[in-house]
């Protein structure tokens, strides 16, 4: 068979043809390395021709084991518009293209493991027409030449090299994606905003789609197939450009040996992120403000983008800016703002515009040079309000990225992480704060890049960027000049971040004082300046947009600028003359044959202007290495250099080597020391958050630990084998994230590095010995329950439709009902078993469904926030609604619509599960803010517990103390050890979770009830984390091994009512213990916890510690102590004892109750009952006591014994009350019946064990 006809392209930029070359063998061993490339020399597969034949290459529907995992998502400029409304526009086209995501059945996407890849594949609306799988309009109306062929563009690491060009080789590295939507409302995307496609599609598009497996379902509606969460993609391509700029500041910031590079590669470009718009989002208005009014998008006012990436103490906290619909769409009336569409050759356009005004242009052809279009909408912007561009998440990350390019050490556990970067704290914020009102376009920073050095020297411990930089600003003749950027930065450089922070506040309280005042016109200004920033954009070569963005035809004359900004006080006004140079200047030079992204001094010329037809055309969805060009004589090459659909290049013969510019990569050879394997330790790709920042956190650990360095070659060389065990047991690294732990493609390459005689560097040559054999068994794999708010719509869907399909949540007698009544009936509370048996109860629920339970973390630090999103019940709980992930119909949700018991809910309102009505009703409840409020003193309270040293006490240590025959002398400073008390983990935990119950209430708030809520499963789930991180913090903790914890056989995944055989069922002992033993993990939450106690190993514990062997254990000061003087029997004291001590309120002889209640603890002087932590400080806490209900027929549990008898306590820390509380003094409590809502009666409750608070001072 003959070798595959594959080309490569050389960009000349000088306004000749570029050349399309034939790739050599050399070319192809040394370029096409990658997935795709090597896919391509394969068989026939570069003959592939249209999109659908290259992603059924991949496609296996009906395999129930898929090698490949295939997911198409669809992208139209106007898949919100109905053609009913213009039927007898049958020319008209919605733009649809898609974009397929390929990757490795079960491996993770966007992965750097050279066995896991990611390929993307954009295409047409025609994807069974050949050569329309790149593009997404096709100018070229000649047909295409006979044969057509693949063409290699470079590699991402040429991005800031000689063969860079805009999109991808300019650091935008989601430009092969066109991924420009990377927020809700998703206005462009199939999904839940856009909600259909259906009435946009033509005749034609329905018969094109209908037999394509990977577009549409078998025997369903056109489009069933697509990925309807945008989402997903979202997060792929955010990975992308994560693990992108990690590897960019590898290169460019570090030696191979993984030292600090002392000067730095490309800088420039990386600076571009801060002080230029190297590229752009779109982004649209949400309409989940409060009173139903729309938000305006923070991106418009300032750069949120990055200001959310990057850590800075600039922000203060913002409010939201709100407008009405109808305000609004007067001020859209007054521009005449619309959607534009291409007119058809035989309509009467609205309006002709120049080729390079609206971006999408057709510049060989001369009799085109003007573009004519029709109003598809009037006075609209779309589907949402505010259709903008904003600040670009690669400028975001550019910037996190080199201002964190390595993390200092502090011994301060708790202070503020801080890391080296290129420019100082204190002079980000400046920068920031120049223009702060203009987050794209600003000309302000723009201009001061000019005075930014091109290289920079790093001296150990910083670089001298920052003093030059802002030297160079000093020396200026502007800096002395009011109203000039580098007088502006000069002053803003020593503010503190308390005076920025009121500058953005004023700047703030400025728009919402127009809003109020002049609402429309406010309106019309700001979607005046919106119009402006896309006129800025509009023209350049990334124009990716054309028609989906609006078009203002109150200003239709192209030929009058319009450059305006925003200012400090809320208005808008045009750019000045310096501001127009810059702009013009700067946009003039992307648009041109060499495009630069970096701006020239405003001393140099820009570039020559061109004749029209040697401009670039626009990329649109144009991809590195999947473009094609024709076999075919030579031809000119006019389009933009990521793709050729015609014969339109000049084809040189790639054998001459005069004309092959070689691109050298590292040959397949043995891994390395300085290439490989540090860079894995030093950087490892795979881990979650920074990867720098982990690999150092590992190097430090074993100097703290081991005693030797993992970054030294000789160290590991030496442990290599043993490192390796560790490893690949994933007993190293400690951590809670399984993401962290390193992954198989990692070890492979590390065992052979040691196979192959540990090579240091390159120069070394391998001395093979088998000191690791391969690994005959594959790595186990964990379960891993994620935190609920991080899942996408899909994966929650998933989650739905087994609690929907499997337990039938909405049925009677169905397995939900049984297992309702199965926690009804034996779980246990208040003693040591609680939380072990509920870790046995959710691993049978989750071998029920085959799912892990996704938890809700009710410790997250934002929950406690009345303003945050993780406030309250998480929002899937409340929704009527989810789309089936099989057979996509709109079912109710199972999350809401679950039957209580018997079908009759605790409340009596009906047959499903009801919760408080504060927490269904959400910020716009009366009490939302106090029910919130709350959390702080939950967290406090989980805080309390974490941070405990025993888990429980056992019978026999409940009541130890130190006698005080054993005290053998008094002082007036006695150490606090000698009057012990001990607080256990287990008791006060419960203590809090009972508060949790009673907090969703009603039906949680009731035993019996409880558990027929699905919120149970993933509350309890959080609680299940919790004890975990307890009990992985503890390995020296004791536990009642051998307790069972009926009805569970087989560690939990099995249950058995009758036998009679207890050592067969699961015990305390099989549950208490690292949960990977067990099956499963957690992921990091969504929202950091609250406070992180210390692991095991920062306590200093490695492994536990075996314990035993004594025959007696004496007190202290027995053996080896004076006697004491005594006399008549008694120790006589020197002095008074004068140990410091703190309140506590305690509650003693706590056992259950039928009825769940909820007791408020005040001060004795309290002047207000009511349980409000933000308003009232005399509340000092709140203690739940969970009923264990009246059974089924209200004849109560017939397992009487889950619950310990009147002997647990329940205390509550007083320590900020020690002023208003005294020895002795009493508090008030007020009772309530969660049950009925009423107070309970101080006569009543005294009958009830548990229900009398003491106050108690204990020591520090």
């Amino acid at each position: 068979m003959s070798p595959p006809q594959l080309y490569w392209r050389k960009f000349t930029r000088n306004g000749t043809f570029d050349q399309d070359n034939l790739a050599d063998s050399k070319f192809l061993a040394e370029n096409f390395t990658d997935f795709f490339g090597r896919w391509l020399q394969e068989g026939d597969n570069s003959k592939v021709s249209t999109c659908h034949d290259l992603v059924m290459k991949f496609w296996d529907g009906n395999n129930n084991h898929p090698k490949y995992d295939v997911n198409t998502f669809a992208v139209a400029d106007a898949g919100w518009f109905s053609r009913k409304k213009r039927p007898d526009w049958t020319w008209l086209t919605s733009s649809l293209r898609f974009l397929t995501v390929v990757k490795l059945n079960h491996k993770e996407s966007i992965s750097t493991s050279p066995d896991e890849w990611t390929l993307f594949i954009v295409g047409s609306s025609r994807p069974t027409n050949k050569y329309k799988f790149l593009q997404r309009h096709t100018f070229e109306k000649e047909t295409p030449a006979e044969y057509q062929a693949w063409n290699y563009f470079g590699h991402s690491r040429d991005a800031f090299g000689d063969a860079s060009y805009l999109g991808p080789f300019n650091g935008h590295v989601n430009g092969a994606c066109i991924m420009k939507e990377l927020h809700e409302p998703w206005m462009h995307w199939l999904g839940n905003e856009t909600s259909s496609f259906k009435n946009a599609l033509s005749p034609d598009d329905v018969k094109e789609f209908q037999n394509l497996p990977w577009i549409t379902l078998e025997d369903d509606d056109p489009l069933s197939a697509i990925n309807t969460n945008p989402g997903d993609l979202e997060d792929d391509i955010k990975r992308g450009v994560d693990r992108w700029f990690d590897t960019r500041r590898l290169l460019d910031y570090f030696s191979s040996t993984g030292q600090i590079k002392e000067n730095p590669s490309n800088l420039p470009r990386w600076v571009a992120h801060l002080f230029l718009t190297t590229t752009i989002n779109i982004g649209s208005a949400l309409s989940n403000g409060s009173g139903g009014k729309y938000i305006l998008p923070p991106n418009h006012l300032y750069d949120s983008e990055l200001l959310s990436t990057v850590s800075t103490n600039l922000m203060p906290k913002l409010p939201q800016i709100l407008f009405d619909e109808s305000d609004y769409k007067q001020a859209v009336k007054n521009l005449q703002l619309c959607i534009l569409v291409s007119a058809d050759d035989g309509e009467e356009a609205d309006i002709t515009l120049p080729w390079n005004f609206l971006g999408g242009d057709r510049r060989d052809d001369p009799k085109l040079e003007n573009l004519r279009f029709m109003k598809l909408q009037e006075n609209s912007e779309g589907l949402s309000p505010f259709n903008i561009l904003h600040a670009s998440h690669e400028d975001a990350l550019g910037v996190q990225k080199m201002q964190s390019i390595q993390k200092l050490p502090d011994s301060n556990s708790t202070a503020p992480e801080s890391f080296i970067g290129l420019f100082s704290a204190q002079t980000f914020n400046a920068i920031m704060m120049v223009d702060f009102w203009n987050p794209i376009y600003s000309w302000k920073r723009g201009i001061l890049m000019q005075y930014v050095p091109l290289d920079t020297r790093f001296d150990g411990k910083q670089y001298d960027l920052d003093a030059r930089f802002i030297e160079k600003v000093k020396s200026s003749p502007n800096a002395k000049i009011t109203d000039t950027p580098e007088y502006e930065f000069l002053q803003l450089l020593n503010a503190k971040p308390e005076t920025h922070q009121k500058a953005i506040l004023a700047y703030f309280e400025a728009i919402q004082a127009r809003m109020k005042k002049d609402p429309v016109g406010t309106l019309e200004d700001y979607l005046t300046l919106a119009e402006s920033r896309r006129r800025i954009y509009r023209p350049l070569p990334l124009d990716e947009f054309g028609p989906t963005m609006p078009f203002a035809l109150k200003y239709p004359d192209p030929n009058v600028p319009m450059y305006l900004e925003m200012t400090p006080n809320g208005t808008t006004r045009d750019i000045p003359p310096r501001g127009r140079t810059f702009l013009s200047k700067w946009t003039s030079t992307l648009s041109g044959v060499d495009p630069q992204i970096l701006p020239s001094k405003e001393d140099e010329p820009s570039q020559a202007p061109v004749a029209i037809d040697a401009l670039p055309k626009p990329s649109g969805l144009a991809a590195p290495c999947q473009a094609t060009t024709s076999q075919g004589g030579p031809g000119p090459t006019k389009g933009c250099p990521f793709m050729s659909t015609k014969s339109t290049a000049k084809i040189t013969n790639a054998n001459d080597p005069a004309k092959v510019a070689s691109v050298p990569l590292t040959p397949k050879k043995s891994p390395t020391w300085t290439d490989d394997i540090l860079p894995l330790i030093q950087a490892p790709y795979w881990v979650s958050g920074d990867p720098a920042k982990r690999g150092q956190g590992w190097i430090a650990m074993m100097i703290k630990w081991g005693n030797w360095n993992l970054a030294s070659y000789d160290d590991v060389k030496e442990r290599a084998v043993s490192i390796y065990r560790h490893l690949r047991t994933t007993s190293m690294p400690i951590t809670g994230n399984p993401q962290n732990y390193w992954p198989e493609e990692a070890l492979e390459m590390f065992r052979n590095w040691v196979n192959a005689g540990f090579p240091r560097d390159s120069s070394d040559s391998p001395s093979p010995e088998i000191l690791i054999p391969k690994p005959i068994d594959a790595l186990e794999t964990f379960k891993i329950r994620r935190d609920i708010m991080s899942l996408s719509r899909e994966e929650l869907a998933v989650y739905q439709s087994k609690l929907d399909d499997i337990l039938q949540v909405g049925a009677l007698g169905s397995k939900w009902q049984e297992l309702g009544q199965l926690h009804a009936y034996w779980c246990l509370h208040y003693q040591e078993a609680t939380f072990l048996w509920h870790r046995a109860y959710l691993l049978y629920v989750e071998k029920l469904i085959g799912f892990p339970i996704p938890y809700w973390n009710g410790y997250a630090s934002e929950a406690a926030d009345p303003t945050s999103s993780f406030a309250g019940i998480p929002p899937m709980f409340l929704e009527d609604k989810y789309i089936h992930p099989v057979d996509k119909s709109e079912r109710p949700n199972p999350l809401k619509f679950a039957l209580a018991l018997n079908g009759h809910s605790k409340s009596g309102k009906g047959e499903f599960v009801t919760r408080s009505s504060t927490l269904t009703e959400g910020p716009s409840s009366r009490h939302w803010k106090r029910t919130i409020g709350l959390f702080k003193l939950y967290h406090r309270q989980i805080d309390h517990a974490l941070r405990q040293s025993t888990y429980t006490s056992s019978h026999t240590a409940e009541n130890s103390g130190v006698p005080w025959a054993y005290i053998t002398t008094f002082s007036d400073h006695q150490k606090n050890k000698l009057y012990p008390y001990r607080f256990d983990f287990d008791g006060l935990f419960e203590q809090v979770h009972d508060n949790f119950h009673g907090w969703v209430g009603p039906d949680m708030a009731d035993n019996t009830y409880t558990a027929f809520d699905p919120i149970f499963l993933s509350y309890h789930a959080n609680m299940d984390r919790l004890a975990g991180i307890f009990i992985d913090a503890h390995p020296e903790s004791q536990f009642t091994s051998g307790f069972p914890l009926q009805p569970f056989i087989n560690n939990g995944t099995d249950i058995s009512y009758h036998d009679p055989r207890r050592w067969c069922y699961t015990t305390i002992g099989d549950m208490a213990k690292d949960t990977r033993s067990l099956g499963y993990m957690y992921a990091a939450p969504a929202s950091p916890d609250a406070v992180t106690p210390p692991s095991a190993a920062e306590r200093g514990i490695l492994s536990p510690r075996a314990t035993g062997g004594r025959a007696i254990s004496l007190p202290p000061g027995i053996l080896g102590q004076p006697e004491a003087k005594q006399g008549n029997g008694a120790i006589k004291p020197t002095t008074a004892s004068l140990v410091e001590k703190e309140p506590s309120v305690v509650f003693t002889e706590v056992g259950c109750t039928t009825s769940s209640y909820r007791i408020d603890v005040f001060t004795a002087g309290a002047q207000s009952l009511v349980p409000d932590v933000t308003t009232n400080p005399d509340f000092i806490g709140q203690v739940t006591r969970i009923g264990m209900g009246r059974g089924r027929q209200g004849d109560g549990p017939p397992n009487s014994g889950r619950c310990r008898k009147p002997a647990a306590t329940r205390v509550l820390p007083a320590g900020e009350f020690k002023e208003k509380l005294s020895e002795g003094s009493d508090v008030k409590i007020v009772v309530t019946n969660l049950e009925t809502g009423e107070e309970v009666a101080e006569q009543e409750y005294v009958k009830m064990p548990g229900f009398t608070p003491k106050v108690v001072w204990l020591a520090e």
